[in-house]
């Protein structure tokens, strides 16, 4: 009993014993086979860990790849507009002549810029397409020469016998050659020559702000060429140096603006040179004759001033208006705010027939309107001398500068006062064996705002005559005359009131010839 009670004891502890290994067993299996399942994930990170790196890799190489192909690209790209500006440059300038360097890169695309901000500023488009060279100074310097207004070779010994007789310039003065060498001696980086040219220094770049700014102002001179035909309206005026004056004043008064505005919005500095250096010095400026200096170097010391005036009323509409309509003479640029106003009459032209003029057959060797600004300067100059003779020092050379100090300035001196009224004249001057001395025939007649005017330049040439020619002229009726046996012959009238006629001749005999020719009623 006790036997067989302890064997189902043992029986009875052997059974949960048993499930409990039996289960223990079931738990090491499962653990087992869960660490088997740990391991196998593991790898499987472990390989994804290494595809990653190796997708990323690639990646990164792909990438490296297309960003050598950007750089290509952006490579290929700007040399194909380099050689897409290089082309067009090709087929408006043509290509360079033997010995002419071609446009870098950079200038090319400096160019295309400049042009699409003068566009800008200016607010006019490009009509035609513009033609670009490099050139040397001694090229650039020879358009001068081709300049609207400027006298041929055939007249340039007329012109400077015709200045001397006027008393313009001294006896001898070559005025073409010297006009010539001052506006070589103001040439810089660029120069606009005509026909949609502009001519560059070869030695200037214009990636350099002050080159680039010069060429600027060039193309701004271009397009009032292209839109209001400047140069061949500067070619119009035959026989009327003064109304060309005016016209070149306003069109050197509207790039001067330009300048200014170009300048700021290119951060350049207003002080800085926007031109290359002048080969003038100080000492050959001084050289040359002061009317000369003064009388073309008007447009740019008073032309802005006028264009000022303008620009304060529609901005470049006005600018735009006035050169369509331009003034007719210097003495609107001196008065801009007569320009326009029902105070402004019409200039008399004393249009005489050329056809007509001759005397004894022979045609005068100039035919021109001296107007306000060469009056004045031809009085200022005389008094200026005539002052320094007093001194004992007739120096000529050191004239005092009078146009380019400013309206105030000039306005203030003596013949610019007795030059104010002016309201036209014309002056001709016929030949006198070879004009040696300046000894030609001038038949001069003006006309004046009223009677104080007329006589106001009626005494200041007065004056200015008998100091030039060492002669004194006395009363006789009611005109001025000297007259010498078998020499010359003044004669200075005023005539209804406000004009006022000057007869300068060789001899007694011609000043009755002109006063037959254009006085028929006098005795």
């Amino acid at each position: 009993m006790k036997s067989s009670t302890a064997l189902g004891f043992v029986i009875f502890a052997a059974v949960p014993m048993g499930l409990m290994f039996w289960n223990f067993k079931g738990v090491k299996t499962a653990y087992l086979e869960r660490s088997e399942g740990f391991e196998s994930i593991e790898r499987e990170l472990e390989a994804i860990k290494l595809e990653s790196a190796r997708l990323e890799d690639v990646n990164n190489n792909l990438m490296h790849q297309i960003s050598i192909e950007k750089e290509n690209n952006a490579s290929l790209i700007k040399e194909k507009e380099g050689l897409e500006l290089r082309l067009e440059n090709y087929r408006d300038s043509g290509s360079p002549d033997l010995g002419e360097r071609e446009w870098t890169a950079d200038e090319l695309k400096a160019r295309k810029k400049i042009e699409e901000l003068v566009v800008k500023i200016r607010e006019l488009p490009i009509k035609r397409k513009l033609k670009y060279r490099y050139s040397n100074w001694e090229v650039m310097a020879s358009a001068f020469s081709k300049m609207p207004g400027m006298a041929t070779m055939d007249e340039a010994s007329f012109q400077s016998r015709a200045y001397a007789a006027m008393g313009f310039v001294n006896p001898g003065t070559d005025v073409r050659l010297r006009t010539l060498d001052l506006l070589k001696g103001q040439l810089g980086a660029a120069v606009y020559v005509g026909n949609d040219t502009i001519f560059l220094n070869e030695d200037s770049s214009i990636v350099n702000s002050y080159d680039g700014s010069a060429l600027a102002i060039e193309i701004a001179r271009a397009l009032q060429d292209q839109h209001f035909e400047l140069n061949t309206s500067l070619d119009d005026w035959l026989f009327n140096d003064d109304a060309r004056l005016a016209l070149w004043a306003l069109a050197a008064g509207d790039t001067n603006l330009f300048k200014i505005r170009y300048q700021l919005q290119s951060n350049i500095s207003s002080t800085g040179t926007t031109q290359a250096a002048t080969r003038m010095s100080k000492q050959q400026f001084e050289l040359i004759p002061s009317f000369i200096r003064e009388y073309y170097l008007f447009p740019f010391s008073l032309g802005d001033r006028f264009c000022q005036t303008l620009y304060d009323k529609e901005r470049w509409q006005s600018v735009n208006n006035a050169i369509a309509r331009p003034p007719l003479s210097t003495s609107q640029i001196i008065h801009p705010e007569l320009f326009g106003s029902n105070e402004d009459p019409k200039p008399e032209r004393f249009r005489w027939n050329i056809n007509t003029i001759q005397i004894d057959d022979v045609n005068p060797i100039w035919n021109n309107v001296a107007g306000e600004l060469a009056i004045a300067l031809l009085l200022n100059q005389s008094n200026f001398l005539e002052r320094m003779t007093e001194l004992g020092q007739p120096d000529i050379i050191n004239m005092p500068e009078l146009v380019s100090k400013g309206i105030e300035h000039f306005s203030e001196r003596d013949g610019s006062i007795a030059a104010a009224g002016w309201l036209g004249d014309r002056y001709l001057v016929y030949p006198n064996g070879e004009g040696e001395g300046g000894k030609d025939h001038v038949f001069w007649m003006t006309k004046w705002t009223n009677k104080k005017d007329a006589k106001e330049f009626y005494d200041a040439i007065l004056k200015s005559i008998q100091f030039r020619r060492s002669v004194k002229l006395n009363e006789s009726d009611d005109e001025m005359i000297h007259s010498e046996s078998g020499g010359r012959y003044i004669s200075i009238k005023i005539i209804e009131d406000n004009m006022v006629r000057i007869i300068d001749a060789g001899d007694k005999k011609f000043a009755d010839k002109i006063i037959e020719k254009f006085e028929p009623s006098s005795p």
